[in-house]
């Protein structure tokens, strides 16, 4: 399969802390990590492994001290300025927290607007359609398109995050423990309807977790962090084996002990 993304030999640190400045905190060290087209992996691991680092490289937010992401077997570093609105089109993340990703002055609809109106060539007679569809793709009421965030609930407010993400059709959508402020039912129905949409147009997700429950349900396979690096790996079925201590520490933490179920 074709790879979307590709981590090659990534590395990140920074400054020490105090006012002295020490040695530079190393947080990334020799990550290579691809992501085909259509392909779910889960990157899980403890507060501190380097996960969320690790995504804002992949997004092209923050530049590597060493190595190269490559979007499509091309650098993002030498993307001219139509590479990059195609990379942006292409590769959409979801933050943890939906309020600070939202402007609070914007009605939901302008917010979903925003990015059809930047990021693709539809027509703006056909926004509104388009903002309709990608509500009620998320299980929200079309409606709400004339409300503030502030006039939502949390769990609303995060599903116009995910319609957001979602309205340029993206190759790539990053959830940054995107669910993680959600009750437990919610979250699964909210990857299910992730997972139907990955269906039908063949989109690809890394799922940035620490629950080791939601990866194996969501994921063809989860990468493991540890202290910067990828430790562990492996296919979500039939079964899910992890080895590393710092895997089995987090499968432990979560998944109950049952005959013939790692």
């Amino acid at each position: 399969m074709t790879a979307v993304l590709t981590a090659v030999g990534l590395g990140k640190a920074y400054p020490g802390a105090g006012w002295r400045r020490g040695a530079p905190r190393t947080v990334l060290d020799g990550i290579d990590l691809a992501i085909a087209e259509g392909e779910c992996v889960a990157l899980i691991g403890r507060s501190g492994s380097g996960k969320s680092t690790l995504a804002r490289l992949l997004l092209g937010l923050e530049a590597p001290d060493r190595g190269t992401v490559l979007f499509r077997g091309q650098s993002l570093a030498g993307l001219d300025r139509a590479g990059q609105k195609r990379f942006r089109a292409a590769v959409q993340m979801v933050l943890q927290d939906p309020l600070s990703a939202v402007n609070p002055r914007h009605a939901v609809g302008r917010i979903l607007a925003e990015p059809l109106r930047h990021l693709t060539d539809l027509p703006a007679a056909a926004h509104p359609a388009r903002v309709a569809d990608l509500l009620d793709g998320v299980g929200l009421d079309p409606d709400l398109a004339g409300r503030l965030p502030g006039q939502l609930s949390g769990g609303q407010v995060q599903r116009v995050g995910l319609a957001r993400a979602l309205a340029t059709r993206p190759a790539l959508v990053v959830l940054d423990e995107a669910v993680s402020n959600l009750d437990a039912p919610r979250q699964v129905e909210i990857l299910d309807r992730l997972a139907a949409l990955r269906r039908r147009h063949g989109t690809a997700f890394l799922l940035v977790t620490h629950d080791v429950r939601l990866a194996r349900r969501f994921a063809d396979r989860v990468v493991v962090l540890g202290e910067g690096r990828i430790v562990d790996a492996a296919p979500c079925r039939p079964a899910l084996v992890l080895t590393h201590p710092a895997a089995r520490e987090l499968v432990d933490a979560v998944l109950p002990a049952e005959p013939g179920r790692p």
